[in-house]
């Protein structure tokens, strides 16, 4: 009796789920959600659809598995990344995430965002992974760095808040029309907002 056939490629992920989704994320940042479907995806992964089904169990999982990976890059890089770790201020912080994010590579993930947003958006629940992924876990972030700079925790939150749609509405902004002089000039104004804590 012969044993089943193993298929290779599924073996070499098979415990690798970190790298598949990395993988994953780059493919659905290069090619966007609109289209998304799970055969091409595991085409382009080198690996089968089983296997990328064993993974992620549905289209919708790995959009909000990539949608949590890219926050949590980027949470990672605040507090890895020596230049961002070592701003001086919240508002040295806003100003450098800015030309950072407005780097092309770093711009696919606003273009998967608004993506996100307008196939996503119409259900509205505040309790989804989508809201949690795209808006409360970010919030929390730069809360997080206020309140250790002296604001109390409620001015924080909608400062965050306030910080997190203007750099979403600038990239936006800059996608469509190029204009970075114009949305840097907004960035600097903005920064303003952050050097006074007590005000």
């Amino acid at each position: 009796m012969s044993s089943p056939r193993v298929d290779g490629r599924s073996l070499r992920f098979q415990h690798r789920r970190p790298e598949l989704l990395a993988a994953a994320a780059e493919y659905v940042l290069d090619h966007g959600v609109t289209d998304l479907s799970l055969r091409p995806v595991a085409q382009a992964l080198g690996v089968t659809h089983a296997t990328l089904l064993r993974h992620f169990s549905s289209k919708e999982e790995l959009i909000m598995a990539v949608g949590e990976k890219i926050r949590a890059d980027l949470a990672v890089r605040l507090t890895s990344d020596g230049e961002l770790h070592g701003a001086r201020s919240m508002a040295d912080l806003f100003k450098e995430m800015w030309n950072r994010l407005c780097e092309p590579r770093e711009q696919r993930q606003f273009l998967v965002l608004f993506e996100l947003v307008t196939h996503y958006g119409r259900k509205r629940d505040p309790e989804t992974d989508l809201a949690q992924s795209l808006v409360h876990d970010w919030v929390r972030l730069l809360a997080d760095r206020l309140i250790t700079e002296g604001w109390p925790p409620e001015d924080a939150t909608a400062l965050a808040t306030l910080l997190l749609a203007q750099v979403r509405g600038l990239q936006l902004d800059l996608l469509v029309s190029g204009d970075r002089t114009r949305a840097d000039r907004a960035i600097e104004f903005a920064a303003r907002l952050l050097d006074r804590p007590t005000a």
